[in-house]
């Protein structure tokens, strides 16, 4: 189970005693319990008059972190006629759509300290059985009914089906793939529907307006309650005029409101238990332990983290080893790191002990699901605003530089260089005699090493909220320049290389087979094999990143940002007959000098001939341009990944969802001590294929 942040092991929680400590009220959050198990009929307590005929739920219902034996029931109510009031409603659970057989009723107590959130533990369940369940106020029942499943028992072997999706933000599009995977799971045999949906973070956004500024936003998140001050004119390419960050526990509530308002997102909830865990957006942009990044290199933000772990944790159904602890913290500086780089500030500390979610759940004797929280724990960025001047006219940071900074004090063997240059200019190297980056921190790295190593199921999924399947330029192939290569973006594990490299070494060394990261945040679709050293080819497991729901779109912010230089517009889109071509894929999979030729000749064969077989080591697959999600299926002896691209979500795409534009197969086989992962070929089984594959 996760550790503490103060590096001593938390104590596990039994149900049990996890049911009696929150439902004790400790910090407010959690809904009381009343009535006994198996009740022939409804009994509420009248805490308020009894109008709730009146009562909404305006945010519908979701159930979260399914066990063998129990699992999280969520919901939100409203009362407009007596808003701060405490409210009384029952739940109930039923193994038949019609609750002619309820197994478990109780009454429930909202509360204004707690946003009228609830959440109930169901407990005592069968293991890998269908439930229903559903919330009564008075005489006004929820009018949808939720559909939820516990995970099979140990000692189950059974195939395990899932989807996964990350990067919603709410302004910038609609949310028609979750609707589309609502209503093609329907039409699935019943052995065939998913078992639950794992959501890989960004599952809000904390700044209203964060849409580029030549697009009109398709909808609107009202203003917020308190909210920051508007952002400077011209601080961001992207930023609508007036935009502002969520601020206060209000603002936090704010967009999970207004999120949760979608219906295509209601129906993901209701149908499906959601396993979630968070990215950066959930709190602040690129954050690092309680610090924002959003001007230079940003500032302490504790009392936001707070108030983002505690909304998170109101409205995010999931199962812990204890919920969320209020603390009275200030916006202070971080303290000075430990030997962890883990900032010691007792305002850092707190807030980062607020909420722990990093656990594990498994699927019978088939499946282990490791969920990380790469966010909370990471060491500050290492492209800093000094880092930033000096290379000043690079398009992107050069590796060497990443990797030499990353790296710390153990570079070249314990040497590291004093100095850093770019071309011309050089600067004291600030990190020559710190400790190498951390993305996990110390205490949960330790967690996640010994987690997989004693995992015993077949398979091992790893929950990943950002890539580590490489996004390089090999921008040194470009003609008539002195740029070197670099990548493209550093904020997932690229910017972490050294950790990267010490997990998958562990991985090797200890002969650990059969895990497969699953990612997000880079909205794009993409697969690959992690090796030893991300620049290298010794693999070690595969991963698969997933596009977004409705984030603005990897190719979009690739052309946008280029248009000011018509070369480097070229390699990530060019003008046919047909229209305009999605080049950035080819690009990313074969090297600029591809890019190139396949933009003077329109020829994508002509592009292969010149490809750069070390342009990105381990890519296989890139879809960069769309939105969706993927699934999985989890057999004995392989697991299959489809990639669904929904296209353009632009508009609302009504009751049956977007339309599938392509998807796109995998298959990767089961490998033994010794051997190599290996991923198949992509196959479009429906669509047609992107240009890179074309």
């Amino acid at each position: 189970m996760p550790g503490n942040i103060n590096h001593t092991a938390s104590k596990p929680l039994s149900r049990r005693r996890l049911l009696q400590f929150m439902a004790a009220g400790t910090t407010g959050l959690f809904a009381g319990v009343a009535g006994l198990p198996f009740s022939p009929r409804v009994q509420v307590a009248h805490a308020t008059p009894m109008d709730d005929a009146f009562c909404q739920f305006p945010q519908g219902i979701a159930s979260g972190d399914p066990q063998p034996d129990a699992i999280m029931l969520w919901t939100r109510i409203e009362k407009p006629s007596n808003p701060n009031a405490p409210i009384d409603l029952v739940v109930q659970l039923a193994s038949t759509e019609d609750f002619k057989t309820v197994v478990i009723e109780r009454t429930l107590r909202a509360e204004m300290e707690s946003d009228h959130t609830v959440r109930f533990l169901a407990e005592g369940l069968e293991p890998d059985t269908q439930y229903f369940y559903r919330f009564i106020a008075g005489s006004n029942t929820h009018h949808t009914v939720g559909r939820t499943r516990t995970a099979p028992a140990q000692n189950t072997d059974r195939d395990v089906r899932f989807a996964f999706a990350s990067c919603q933000a709410y302004e910038v599009g609609f949310y028609g793939a979750w609707r589309t995977l609502v209503e093609e799971d329907k039409k699935r045999a019943p052995d065939e529907q998913l078992d639950f949906v794992l959501h890989l973070g960004d599952f809000i956004y904390e700044v209203i307006g964060d849409v580029p500024p030549e697009r009109k936003p398709p909808r609107n998140v009202p203003a917020f309650p308190d909210g920051s001050e508007k952002f400077p004119s011209g601080t961001k390419p992207y930023w609508q005029p007036d935009a502002q960050y969520a601020v206060t526990l209000a603002d936090y509530r704010h967009l999970y409101k207004t999120y949760l308002s979608d219906p295509d997102l209601q129906a993901a909830r209701a149908r499906f238990p959601f396993v979630c865990t968070w990215d950066d957006h959930e709190f602040t942009n690129d954050c690092w332990q309680s610090h924002d990044t959003y001007f230079g290199d940003g500032q302490p933000a504790q009392k936001r983290k707070v108030a983002a772990n505690r909304s998170w944790f109101e409205f995010i159904p999931c199962i812990l080893t204890s919920d969320f602890e209020a603390t009275d913290i200030n916006n202070a500086a971080m303290g000075p790191p430990d030997d962890t780089l883990l900032h010691q500030g007792q305002d850092n500390i707190s807030a980062l002990e607020s909420l722990t979610i990093y656990r594990t759940q498994s699927w019978g004797d088939r499946l282990d699901l490791i969920i990380t929280d790469t966010r909370s724990y990471r060491s500050k960025p290492v492209i800093t605003q000094e880092i930033k001047k000096l290379l000043k006219g690079a398009p992107m940071p050069p590796i060497r530089l990443v990797r030499e900074l990353d790296a710390g004090k153990t570079a070249h063997d314990g040497n590291p260089k004093n100095e850093l240059t770019y071309g011309d200019a050089s600067i004291p190297n600030p990190r020559k005699d710190s400790p190498p980056g951390t993305c996990l921190g110390a205490v949960q790295k330790e967690w996640f090493k010994e987690t997989i190593a004693r995992s015993k199921s077949k398979w091992r999924i790893w929950g990943n909220s950002i890539p580590m399947v490489p996004f390089r330029l090999d921008m040194d192939k470009m003609p008539l320049t002195d740029f070197e290569a670099g990548y493209a973006g550093t904020d997932a594990w690229q910017g972490f290389p050294s950790e990267a490299s010490e997990l998958m070494s562990f991985f090797k060394r200890h002969n650990i087979s059969n895990i497969i990261s699953c990612a997000g945040d880079y909205h794009t679709f993409a697969a690959g094999r992690i090796p030893i050293d991300l620049d290298g080819t010794d693999y070690v497991l595969p991963e698969f990143a997933v596009g977004s729901i409705s984030s603005g779109d990897m190719f979009t912010g690739a052309e946008r940002s280029t248009r000011v230089n018509e070369t480097f517009h070229k390699v990530t889109q060019f003008s046919s007959e047909q229209g305009p071509i999605v080049n950035w894929d080819n690009t990313l999979l074969n090297g600029v000098r591809s890019g190139l030729i396949a933009a003077y000749t329109g020829s994508i064969n002509m592009a292969k001939w010149v490809s750069n077989e070390t342009a990105n080591p381990g890519l296989s697959f890139v879809d960069s341009h769309g939105h969706g999600f993927a699934t999985v299926h989890v057999k004995s002896d392989d697991v299959d990944i489809t990639f669904v691209n929904v296209g353009d979500i632009s508009r609302d795409a009504g009751p049956e969802g977007n339309t599938v534009v392509r998807e796109t197969l995998f298959s990767v086989p089961a490998w033994s001590e010794g051997e190599t992962p290996t991923i198949s070929a992509p196959k479009t089984i429906r669509g047609k294929p992107n240009f890179a594959f074309s």
